[in-house]
């Protein structure tokens, strides 16, 4: 993965010594990537958009699992770069999208997957309001997330809990548990 390290060239992008959001492998992108790497059934021979991308991590696992096509799609045009020379890095194809599809039309794609996407209450709105739609037209949705704040939990089904450290935490830390979820919407 083209990561912030200290010898790759991610530190180049950084705006006040802080390297760019994408540069990390944030514990809901890393928790869906395990969690599909252990059951490829959830992408196998299926069409998937990993949803706010970053680096590709989870892009990458779900075309290493078998998906017939993947679309890994981000706002910053860096993160795109970053996604697909990741997967050249790891010998798979994905296609790539810049854009922000959360106000737009549902996705063709039959897969869904969201690594750490609610990190603030109006951006988790949209977010929501998204995965909604797409559950309305028959999506599949699974969200990686570490119980970030704005997490709709009352809409989800854990479907899977791996220890995790934090990005940012020091390596002593201990693990917290993360989980990879089933978004199921709204209870009746």
């Amino acid at each position: 993965m083209h990561l912030a390290v200290p010898q790759s060239g991610v530190w180049k992008l950084a705006r006040d010594g802080v390297p760019p959001y994408w540069a990390w492998c944030w514990p809901g992108g890393l928790v869906l990537a395990m969690h599909i790497m252990t059951n490829p059934q959830i992408v196998s021979g299926r069409t998937v958009l990993d949803l706010g991308t970053g680096s590709g991590l989870v892009a990458i696992a779900a075309a290493m699992r078998g998906a017939n096509r993947v679309l890994a799609c981000d706002t910053d045009p860096n993160a795109i770069v970053a996604a697909r020379l990741s997967a050249a890095l790891n010998s798979v194809s994905i296609q790539t999208s810049l854009a922000d599809l959360l106000d737009g039309p549902v996705p063709a794609q039959e897969v869904i997957l969201v690594g750490d996407l609610f990190y603030k209450a109006a951006f988790a709105r949209r977010v929501v309001a998204f995965l909604d739609r797409c559950l309305s037209e028959k999506r599949q949705i699974y969200v990686g997330d570490i119980g970030r704040e704005h997490l709709p939990r009352d809409r989800m089904l854990s479907i899977g809990t791996y220890p995790l450290i934090d990005f940012g935490e020091p390596a002593t830390a201990e693990p917290r548990p993360a989980h990879a979820w089933r978004y199921i919407g709204r209870m009746a």
